[in-house]
């Protein structure tokens, strides 16, 4: 039968509460770090000193009778290639984790110390042939434009931060069974890398269960054991005891992954009539040792002709992983920097001309009426035509105020998921699936969707999440759970109900066709019903299970892709301390059907936090002379506290008709450039290097 949402919803849209929000606000809620089984272990990594280095000589064995240790493991040995300052090179459990740290100073290591790259500066003097990518001739679309425009943009590498540092503990039940206490957006790939290892694969008939009740925070960057993960493993093996190794502040921002930086030249013409007719961009940027800092352009807007000449440079730092819209939010900082310069030498309303030249291919044809929708509330909401004024506030006083609006697009799609209802005789109902809660609410999501399928309340379906034996689902990661998870449960729950509907229909004298769930009952459309506990007494002794697959082919427009977000930023900036104050935000974010609008809003909030720090305080500083992290802790790696925090006002925008598309990412990816042009606004002239420190405030004031 085809698989849809129901059209009268009586859960999905609502605003229900967290069901985990009392046990993590009392501090009952068990995190990986919590984890402490009998004779658990700690453990350490030694990291390299160096930026780049290569191993000469190590000795282990040194240590192996010093008080306390347990267990060894040699991560890289003679000869191995250490890439940047932090890079793992051997790991050590103890009965403590003084004890651990002691073994780790005692190691014997000689270096050779060999040259490093710190700057994507100077790193794209010898980076490789760059990728160029052209459409139309942009000759032809300069000649045509009214106003042209060249400017220099850039944001630095910045880390994730995650509240709960990487991690796990591991403890071997058994030679050939395995539990990982991991801190992961993918229990089930968790599991399955351990397993795969080199280390273990050989293990014959090896379980290896990964569970994540609860988790502080990931962002992209959490999708496996890592290195640590693997480590412990490996040392739990070996000492026959629990081990925990999880990463400490400076590891995590020297090992566990960034967002690559990114540095364009933009030129950018356009037309007094609101044509964007021409962009051409030289860009480069860095994700660490390997390079990887892709980003789109042209971005959300279409210019007639484009050139983008690219290149991707590497330096002897850690190297980048996803970070909430991978590539995203820097290419919003580009080209809406690009796009606001343009606006303001050609004179046109800012609002229209980005209206306007929107992209006419892809998914954005079914956005352009959305994007018009959200730029129109989030205008009213900021109070534009009361505020906005001209680039350059001439209000006298230090104080100058500007405004500043940025888009952004996301795909969303529904990610790979499969899920279990189970239908008691006692009128129980459980419904399982092997995903994950980062935080984002899904120990929620699961019980709403199969309580609307059901026709019960949430409180009457018990969600089970975040262990790798329960059925298979994705990593949490692009936007893609919500959609993936919502889809397979929802369709368990549809094939669970249509197995009691052939059970209650002859109770009912109807056809299983003639029955629906609703308010707790069964009810027959001749007029007939029973309890929820009365059918499924029915069912007398076994229970029933409905399985649901997101990938199942008769699914019919539940989920959807591509989706647009507008926000809108209110800044205060004082000219002679360089100081900037964010007023107000205003989001207003599209993700096709809301299902819990109270989650929704609540990942609105929590990306627009996120672009007010990489706006205002996030940077990774290296050390010229050494190549090391110069900030890696949370006192000179500054992000945003309450008292940073503007009034944050956000929008949803309900599409039913598009199905379920995520919202985690979209959120977070045009508030810096819509903070970066409210500045503008204010101060009269470009600063185009985020974060907007004092420094750089009053330096770009000082050329002008």
């Amino acid at each position: 039968m085809p698989y849809k949402w129901p059209e009268k919803k009586k859960v999905i849209g609502t605003s229900v509460p967290r069901l985990d929000g009392a046990f993590k606000a009392t501090g009952k809620a068990k995190y990986s770090f919590d984890r402490n089984p009998p004779g658990l272990l700690f453990a350490k990594i030694l990291r390299s000193p160096h930026a780049h280095a290569k191993i000469v000589e190590i000795d282990l064995k040194s240590i192996e009778t010093f008080p306390g240790v347990k267990a060894t493991h040699l991560i890289k040995g003679v000869g191995a290639e250490l890439k940047y300052g932090g890079d793992e090179i051997a790991a050590v459990a103890a009965e403590t984790e003084e004890q651990a740290r002691d073994a780790l100073r005692a190691i014997r290591v000689k270096y050779e110390v060999l040259p490093f790259q710190w700057s994507e500066e100077e790193a794209l003097k010898v980076a490789p042939e760059p990728k160029t990518d052209e459409v139309g001739k942009v000759e032809d679309g300069f000649a045509k434009a009214d106003v042209v425009v060249e400017g220099s943009y850039s944001c630095p590498v910045i880390t994730h931060v995650c509240l709960e540092t990487h991690g796990l503990v591991a403890w071997w039940k058994s030679d050939e069974e395995l539990l990982l206490y991991a801190s992961t957006q993918a229990v089930v790939k968790t599991a399955a890398d351990v397993k795969g290892d080199a280390l273990f694969k050989t293990i014959p008939n090896l379980k290896v269960t990964c569970e994540t009740p609860y988790m502080g925070g990931g962002f992209g960057s959490k999708f496996g054991p890592d290195i640590q993960g693997i480590a412990a493993v490996e040392l739990a093996r070996k000492a026959k005891r629990p081990v925990k190794l999880m990463l400490e502040r400076d590891e995590e921002h020297w090992a566990a992954g960034n967002r690559p930086s990114a540095f364009a030249k933009v030129k950018i013409g356009g037309t007094r009539d609101g044509k964007l007719v021409a962009f051409d961009a030289l860009t480069y940027g860095t994700g660490g040792f390997s390079g990887g800092a892709q980003f789109p352009l042209p971005y959300v807007y279409g210019p007639e002709t484009s050139r983008r000449k690219h290149f991707n440079v590497s330096v002897n730092a850690g190297d980048r992983r996803a970070l909430r819209a991978p590539g995203h939010p820097q290419s919003a900082i580009v080209m809406e920097q690009a796009m606001d310069d343009l606006i303001d030498k050609l004179g046109v309303d800012p609002l229209e001309f980005r209206i306007r030249n929107i992209q006419k291919t892809g998914v954005f044809p079914t956005l352009q009426p959305i994007y018009e929708t959200e730029i129109r509330l989030g205008a009213e909401r900021i109070e534009w035509k009361k505020h906005w004024h001209p680039r350059g506030d001439k209000t006298p006083g230090p104080l100058k105020r500007g405004l500043g609006c940025a888009l952004g697009t996301w795909n969303g799609a529904a990610g790979q998921a499969q899920a279990s209802v189970t239908i008691r005789p006692d009128g129980g109902v459980e419904a399982a699936c092997g995903t994950q809660d980062l935080g984002t609410g899904t120990t929620t999501l699961v019980p709403m969707v199969a309580a609307e399928i059901l026709g019960l309340g949430v409180k009457d379906v018990t969600g089970k999440i975040g262990v790798s034996s329960f059925p298979p689902a994705g990593g949490s990661g692009g936007s893609t759970s919500c959609g993936g998870v919502s889809l397979a449960v929802g369709v368990a729950a549809m094939k669970a109900l249509a197995m009691l509907f052939e059970k209650v229909a002859p109770k009912l004298g109807c056809a299983p066709a003639d029955l629906r769930a609703e308010a707790g009952r069964i009810v027959s459309s001749n007029g007939k019903s029973l309890s929820w506990k009365d059918a499924c007494a029915t069912l007398e002794t076994q229970p029933i299970v409905g399985i649901g697959d997101r990938a199942d082919k008769e699914i019919q427009g539940m989920s959807g892709v591509g989706v647009g977000g507008a926000q809108f930023a209110d800044v205060t900036v004082d000219i002679e301390t360089g100081q900037v104050r964010i007023n107000k935000m205003v989001a207003v974010a599209d993700c096709g059907l809301v299902m819990n609008r109270l989650l929704c809003e609540s990942q609105v909030y929590g990306g627009v936090i996120g672009a007010i720090n990489s706006a205002l305080f996030e940077e990774r500083r290296l050390d010229p002379k050494t190549g090391l992290m110069l900030n890696p802790d949370l006192e000179w790696y500054r992000v945003a506290g309450h008292s940073d925090l503007p009034e944050i006002e956000v929008h949803l925008l309900d599409y039913p008709e598009r199905g379920v598309i995520g919202i985690g990412e979209p959120p977070y990816i045009p508030g810096a450039a819509a903070i970066a042009n409210a500045v503008a606004n204010a101060v009269g002239v470009r600063v185009g290097d985020l974060p907007f420190s004092p420094r750089r405030i009053l330096s770009a004031l000082a050329k002008k």
